[in-house]
């Protein structure tokens, strides 16, 4: 057990004092003689033993047969405490308690691996994000006991005949809900004990409300919560370790929904439902049918693309009036709503992806698309000039986060396009590089041609004959993503050529058709798998991963690259259904 990554335990000392901080100090005194053994067992039984099947589930290494790979394969190592991500932590609460606000929003952010924040071996809890759990709880749980309405639905059950049979019927029903797995005895005793020390602790509510409040913010600071545990036993000598019903539930849920798994999940996993990769194919299939898909869906195609420096995004006013300060926002908007649409509504493929024509505007992304029209501040669906736009990638948003404050940036646009939709490795420029552009002049006007005058000392040469070209592409955008014909006087040059990573070559006139190139490419097509393989996998490919990965690639050739079908077939893996065993064990 790799106690390093246990959360910290509050810690024993606050400020003394009276009222409210008198109280504060009792909750968290109550919690700590409460959660002290949840610490050291991480949930386990009085045995030690895992909760759920003994044995894993199918035992042993009986069904690890991966689909997609021939021969034996066995996933990378992992933790198997991998903590919640903040967007996790807010979607869980908001399903299990009505929260509707985001309490992540105070902690610090998640470090990215590979473009990616959910990286499992760097989901650590620091002091600092121990305290800002116990904060969140605290304020979760008295928000929660200022509104009777939603606490009422919460309980679910009438205190008024018997105040103690209905705060167990709570714990076992929300512990199961909020842990992603029954509650052992021994567990529902110390939140039945927590709970009758809840009284006189906050300020308003009922003695049996106070005590579910406490509950409530016990539960959300354990590990059981914070972490999605997977501690089944491996068979003697096996190397694969096979989840339970519980763990391929959890699992499932934070990769459809990034949320914890609802009552009917957890009633498969409980039935033996999710033993098989028959009956996870028919659970992957309901969650993808459900409206919290999105989440996963936008956040993994939000950090794909950095999404996160479109609230920076800045221009110059004088050269773009069309710019405005809500532009940012309606950008996000726009690349999220798209993606949405076209995986979960569109069963779109990634060629559909890359070529749709369809996107949503309001008012400030109509200006920069010059589309004629009063469209006002919600977005609404549009097609748009197939001459000139395809896809995410002649949206304003990355055309404008890939550009400076005044000018276009091939530079930037084609690093993305290598690194992140051809998987090329393209390092990072060396350091005391000067990376500002040579100033336009008589003889050197357009951007690519300043580009091409600072990139072609033998030092850039092979990166930047890697990346110029696909940046030339789109030369057509200026810096907020409007069509240009004119750069600085002089008509703008966007025909190209580049090699792929594979060998191949691409040569094009312009961004709609590399773009369609692009749709239609095996090296982007085996990219996407992998971009997706590391957000749902949480970790970076290894080499025992290619088989599985090429696997997926060759079926979703067969099955045109639907995208929901790719996001089914990732859970049929090795790697999702098993976990390594580690030395020890």
């Amino acid at each position: 057990m790799r106690t390093q990554r246990m959360l910290p335990r509050p810690r024993g000392v606050w400020a003394t004092g009276g009222g409210a901080v008198a109280r504060r100090r009792a909750r968290q005194l109550a919690l700590l003689c409460c959660c002290s053994g949840c610490y050291q067992g991480l949930g386990a039984g009085a045995d030690g033993s895992a909760s759920g099947s003994a044995d894993g589930g199918d035992g042993g290494e009986s069904g690890a047969v991966d689909p997609y790979c021939e021969g034996e394969t066995l996933p990378a190592p992992m933790t198997h405490f991998v903590r919640l991500t903040h967007g996790q932590y807010d979607n869980s609460v908001r399903d299990l308690l009505g929260v509707q606000d985001h309490p992540s929003d105070a902690f610090l952010a998640d470090t990215a691996v590979k473009g990616f924040t959910n990286n499992a071996e760097q989901l650590v809890v620091t002091d600092r994000l121990a305290r800002d759990y116990r904060r969140a709880a605290e304020a979760i749980a008295t928000d929660l006991l200022a509104d009777a309405p939603r606490l009422a639905e919460v309980v679910g059950c009438d205190p008024a005949p018997d105040a103690m049979g209905c705060a167990t019927e709570f714990i076992t029903r929300f512990g199961r809900r909020a842990f992603r797995r029954p509650l052992e005895q021994t567990e529902i005793d110390a939140f039945v004990a927590l709970y009758g020390k809840g009284a006189g602790l906050y300020e308003g509510g009922s003695d049996f409300e106070q005590g579910i409040a406490l509950v409530v913010e016990g539960m959300l600071q354990s590990p059981s919560f914070l972490y999605r545990v997977e501690l089944e036993v491996p068979p003697a000598g096996e190397a694969l370790v096979a989840l339970d019903g519980y763990g391929i539930a959890a699992r499932l849920s934070y990769m459809l929904w990034n949320s914890t798994p609802d009552d009917t999940l957890l009633d498969a996993a409980e039935a033996g439902e999710l033993d098989t990769p028959e009956g996870i194919e028919t659970h992957a299939r309901r969650l993808l049918a459900d409206a919290r898909a999105a989440d996963p869906v936008q956040d993994f195609h939000a950090q794909w693309l950095r999404m996160d420096r479109y609230s920076n995004i800045s221009k110059d006013p004088d050269l773009f009036p069309d710019f405005g300060g809500e532009t940012p926002a309606s950008m996000a908007a726009e690349t999220r709503e798209f993606f949405r649409n076209v995986i979960l509504e569109q069963d779109g493929t990634f060629a559909d992806l890359m070529t749709s024509r369809t996107t949503f505007v309001d008012d400030a992304l109509a200006r920069i698309y010059g589309l004629q029209g009063d469209f006002g501040t919600t977005l609404t669906q549009v097609e748009l000039d197939p001459t000139t736009r395809s896809g995410f990638l002649t949206q304003p948003g990355f055309l404008a986060a890939n550009a400076y404050f005044a000018e276009s940036s091939p530079i930037h646009r084609g690093v993305f396009v290598q690194r992140q939709v051809l998987c090329a490795d393209i390092p990072d420029p060396p350091p005391g590089v000067d990376l500002q552009l040579p100033p336009a002049d008589e003889n050197i006007r357009t951007t690519r041609q300043r580009v091409e005058q600072h990139t072609s000392p033998d030092q850039c040469a092979p990166c930047h004959s890697m990346i110029n070209a696909p940046g030339y592409a789109f030369e057509g955008f200026d810096a907020i993503g409007a069509v240009r014909t004119m750069d600085n006087g002089e008509p703008v040059d966007t025909v190209a050529s580049f090699d792929n990573p594979d060998g191949t070559a691409m040569s094009f006139t312009g961004a709609v058709d590399l773009i369609g190139q692009l749709a239609e490419s095996d090296t982007a097509k085996r990219c996407y798998t992998t971009q997706w393989f590391r957000y749902t996998a949480m970790r970076p490919e290894t080499e025992v991963d290619a088989c599985t990965l090429d696997g997926i690639h060759t079926a979703m050739l067969e099955s045109d690259y639907d995208v929901q079908e790719l996001l089914v077939a990732l859970t049929q893996t090795v790697s999702f259904r098993f976990r390594a065993a580690e030395e020890g064990e």
